[in-house]
């Protein structure tokens, strides 16, 4: 039923995305109702109600989390308190357990998590996304959505972050680090994502992409240790020892991906004359394939860092798909290409695993 869903939906999104491939006019004003906001908020309530209804034994990390909300709800105050430090971020348990304790069961403080982060992707995509098909269909395929079903923790501190474009795009610093603060309590990880304001505003010519490029390439070289002061600093470094001493490496896919995209991104809207929105997106795109370059070829946890750094490619992709060409041939070839390269992207990637995951 799921997979008959999700193929519906990408087809239809491929084909609006191609149909309508010229660049969307920007809401400057928040209206009450417009075709695009009506559409937008039907996906957005779809996906909702996906991530909402997925059942606790989908997978082994949700039945864990699961798990641990059932006790919180059996557990006094006292104790937990008492017990709840020495936990990955604790913050997270303390909310939960607060909520657990005025009756809500563990499908309702999921829904909260998920509405979350739908909430962000609504926000983002009405109102900075020059094409909202595309975007959702980067949504879909890319994994940012298909991450949601499992990762609740990180999920949540990622619907948090997608708040902070509007604060990098106009320059809010004192905003954007307020959020990512917000955000790091529920994932301590989310803090590196602090790299992305002075990433984001530099200017954009290809001395700014040389500069990240040297800068990414000496972070790669010296990972281990740099991983080890930072978890330093944030007091986690006995918390996560065991993680730094695994081996396991992700393969190549994730990473050629990744580089696909930032070259394509990049060769079209760091180009002069263009009608882009925002090319300086690109910037982070390039951090992401430098976490995902670590994920490949030394810890395979480097791709949640990465993962905090392309979550905007949903916005960088369908901006370099409607930006003016020549002609509006150009714009449509771009389009039809870049819809079905992430549709068959999808189709043989892990991200299509939650097809198949159990609903209530």
């Amino acid at each position: 039923m799921l997979y008959g869903l999700f193929g519906v939906l990408i087809l239809a999104l491929i084909l609006i995305a191609n149909i309508k491939s010229e660049q969307r006019v920007l809401p400057k004003k928040k209206y009450l109702i417009t075709v695009d906001k009506f559409v937008i908020m039907a996906i957005c309530a779809l996906l909702f109600l996906i991530l909402s209804l997925q059942s606790v034994s989908s997978n082994g990390d949700l039945f864990s989390y699961y798990s641990r909300y059932t006790m919180m709800q059996h557990t006094e105050t006292k104790s937990f308190l008492h017990t709840v430090w020495k936990q990955k971020d604790p913050i997270y348990y303390i909310v939960g357990f607060f909520f657990s304790k005025l009756g809500f069961d563990f499908y309702a403080w999921k829904s909260l998590i998920a509405f979350v982060f739908v909430l962000g992707l609504y926000k983002q995509i009405f109102f900075y996304s020059t094409n909202p098909a595309i975007s959702f269909i980067a949504v879909l395929t890319l994994g940012l959505y298909g991450f949601t079903f499992s990762g609740l923790r990180q999920s949540l501190a990622i619907g948090i972050l997608l708040f902070t474009y509007p604060y990098l795009k106009n320059k809010r610093f004192i905003r954007f680090v307020l959020l990512v603060g917000v955000a790091a309590m529920f994932h301590s990880t989310a803090m590196v994502f602090l790299l992305a304001y002075p990433a984001y505003q530099l200017k954009v010519r290809l001395r700014s992409l040389l500069f990240l490029t040297v800068a990414g390439i000496v972070v790669c070289i010296f990972a281990s240790p740099l991983a080890n002061i930072y978890l330093q600093m944030m007091g986690t470094d006995e918390i996560y020892a065991e993680y730094l001493e695994q081996t396991n490496v992700l393969n190549l896919s994730g990473t050629i991906i990744s580089g696909c995209i930032w070259i394509f991104c990049t060769t079209f809207l760091y180009r002069n004359g263009s009608n882009k929105i925002d090319a300086h997106l690109c910037h982070l795109s390039l951090l992401a394939l430098f976490g995902r370059i670590l994920s490949a070829f030394w810890f395979a946890e480097f791709f949640r860092i990465a993962m905090y750094f392309c979550m905007f490619e949903f916005l960088t992709i369908a901006d370099a798909c409607s930006c003016k060409e020549k002609g509006t041939f150009a714009v449509r070839v771009k389009t039809a290409f870049v819809t079905l390269a992430l549709g068959a992207y999808y189709l043989n990637s892990p991200n299509a695993s939650y097809l198949i995951y159990d609903f209530r």
